[in-house]
């Protein structure tokens, strides 16, 4: 009988070390899915008031309850937040525009994801999901494009609202857009109420769209918005009361814009690559949009244009363009933490604790209130949340909004009904008036720059959808043709000029901007 010999010599050596090689990167392996399951992939903390929305919506949110599975491999927030910009590689789609005149020569523009506007698309009562930008985004950034083929996904109609001067928009108006400016998603909302009227309307905002969402509930939900502008001075109330949204998510907001660009503003720090990121952006916007600023502002565009840092920018900007005295009075008017408290609309927080752009947690002010929840994760990045081995499909955020706002519409308190509807115990009547006070403060700041001119104030700034000041129409670039309802092509461009050349004609009349 033969038996067996021991390998010997070179080749015997060799398969050692490789069986030795493969056994520890077996137990290696072993350990990385032991830490990973044990300290990485967790649910969200939970942070919700006693009351309806913790009692009938949440327990049937199943994402927010179920650990959340960050992509292994790019655990690194800086890593994670690059990916997440990566996404708007990884999906294709086309949109429909629609154009929004305003009252002051504005333009603001709905991006309907693959014309789902159209009346053949869907029953007139299909739910719609508005989602509001970042900075100096717009409907092609990637989260955009996923959340809104997820919500079409499930058979929703979805739009994104693109701000002045983004996204190929003229800059039509003596007043660009700011964290602070709610009223042109009032006016958006208007619009899709008067397209829609019997379809339940949510949206969600992201980075500072989060901001200028959570701002937009507390003060519609506070009455601030009862009366909007129908044409020559007279106002009626809207068709809808409150927000006129049945539930909102607010995904990685900064919250405080003070702490946040504290945070971003200390040089040799991976975190100040941000700030330049965004002061480049800033300067982009201004390039773009040069001629009308320099007809309209105070603003020094040279001077900002050889700016690098966003607070050495935004204290011209804010003060030339929008009154304020100061960039801290800016970021203090477009903080959330006052704004929260308000906030009767079920609504969403969903942040991550590794976010660089996150200046402060609004835990205390979401578990005051029945009407909020924050659900805060470990890691996710900034507009990420990536999800699985390859991280550039549906993200994690995705999945929480759309299954949080259907929960909401088929179990959440409807109007009247249990502490859903009721003002948070810790927001007074006072602490309502204050908001309020605030709100019309930060509309007027912004409206400084119409005082004598063509421009209206804060309050009567809705425009009259009963006229040609709305006007749609398909965009050329990436946008998905088709018919829309609407004015004939001829009537839309007449319209359309018209409504610039006035803005053009009241922008070069106007006074430099100051504080009223």
């Amino acid at each position: 009988m033969v038996h067996p010999t021991k390998p010997t010599g070179v080749g015997g050596e060799v398969t050692k070390k490789a069986a030795i090689a493969g056994g520890t990167a077996a137990v290696g392996l072993a350990a990385f899915l032991w830490y990973y399951n044990t300290e990485i992939a967790k649910a969200p903390h939970i942070y919700v008031g006693e009351g309806l929305l913790k009692e009938r919506v949440y327990p049937r949110c199943t994402v927010l309850q179920q650990p959340y599975r960050p992509t292994p491999w790019a655990l690194n927030t800086h890593v994670h937040t690059i990916l997440g910009l990566v996404r708007k590689a990884s999906i294709f789609g086309r949109y429909t525009r629609q154009l929004i005149i305003t009252p002051d020569g504005g333009t603001i523009g709905l991006d309907w994801w693959m014309g789902c506007d159209a009346a053949r698309y869907a029953p007139a009562d299909t739910p719609i999901l508005l989602v509001l930008h970042g900075i100096n985004g717009g409907s092609h950034e990637g989260y955009c494009k996923w959340v809104c083929a997820a919500a079409v996904k499930k058979g929703w109609r979805a739009v994104v609202l693109n701000y002045r001067g983004c996204n190929g928009l003229p800059l039509t108006a003596p007043r660009g857009y700011t964290a602070t400016m709610t009223y042109d998603v009032q006016r958006a909302i208007v619009s899709m109420k008067g397209r829609f009227p019997t379809a339940p309307l949510f949206a969600s905002g992201y980075s500072l769209g989060g901001l200028i969402l959570a701002k937009y509930l507390s003060e519609s939900d506070s009455g601030f918005y009862e009366q909007h502008e129908v044409g020559h001075g007279v106002t009626q109330p809207p068709s809808f009361s409150g927000s006129g949204l049945v539930a909102a998510a607010v995904v990685s907001s900064p919250v405080c814009l003070a702490n946040s660009l504290s945070k971003l503003s200390k040089p040799w720090t991976i975190d100040y690559m941000y700030n330049l990121a965004v002061a480049w952006k800033l300067r982009e916007f201004i390039k773009e949009h040069r001629a009308m600023i320099k007809r309209t502002s105070t603003f020094d565009i040279q001077k900002a244009l050889n700016t690098w840092e966003v607070q050495e920018m935004e204290n011209q900007r804010v003060s030339a363009e929008f009154g304020y005295l100061s960039r801290m009075e800016y970021y203090e008017q477009a903080s959330s933490l006052d704004y929260i408290p308000n906030i009767t609309t079920p609504t969403l927080f969903l942040l991550s604790r590794d976010d660089p752009f996150l200046g402060v947690l609004p835990d205390k002010e979401c578990a005051a209130n029945p009407n909020t929840l924050l659900a805060l994760t470990q890691f996710g990045g900034h507009v990420a949340f990536l999800q699985g081995i390859w991280p550039l499909g549906t993200a994690y955020m995705d999945n929480a909004v759309l299954e949080f706002l259907e929960a909401a519409m088929n179990h959440g308190p409807r109007k009247g009904e249990g502490k859903g509807s009721q003002v948070a115990p810790g927001a007074t009547q006072e602490a309502v008036a204050v908001s309020a006070a605030a709100a019309a403060a930060a509309a007027g700041a912004s409206n400084s720059s119409s005082t004598n001119s063509a421009a209206p104030s804060s309050t009567s700034m809705s425009p009259d959808f009963s006229t040609p000041g709305v006007v749609m129409q398909p965009t050329n670039a990436d946008l998905a043709g088709g018919a829309t309802e609407g004015p004939s092509p001829h009537e839309v461009w007449a319209c359309l000029l018209e409504q610039v050349q006035q803005a053009l004609d009241a922008a070069a009349s106007a006074p430099p901007a100051s504080k009223l």
